[in-house]
């Protein structure tokens, strides 16, 4: 009985998200210009990791062995770490940056 409501929630939430993410896609189509800006963003996301991706290493540890990691995994792993910090010290710049402009800029 549990195992079934389980499964029913999984659906449900599967086809919510899948539907928050079609009709989001239906919106932004149907007026670019508003959409600009989430373009542009997603746009500077791809960008971030592909250079993440780039400059990060596929060495493999020992203990990454037993835990059946490989090279392709570490460089993903990896990629996504750096990202996860270029994105964590740039928001945290801008938001230095920006009080500083609201202190100085009155």
């Amino acid at each position: 009985m549990i195992d079934a409501g389980l499964w029913i929630a999984y659906i449900m939430f599967i086809l919510a998200v899948a539907g928050m993410a079609v009709f989001s896609l239906i919106n932004m189509l149907s007026d670019i210009k508003k959409a600009k800006g989430t373009l542009v963003g997603i746009g500077i996301l791809i960008v971030l990791f592909i250079v993440s991706y780039a400059i990060s290493g596929s060495e493999v540890l020992p203990k990454y062995e037993q835990l059946g990691i490989d090279s392709g995994s570490s460089k993903m792993i990896g990629a996504w770490l750096i990202l996860l910090y270029i994105v964590g010290v740039s928001t945290f710049a801008l938001a230095v940056v920006s009080e500083f402009r609201k202190l100085f800029m009155k």
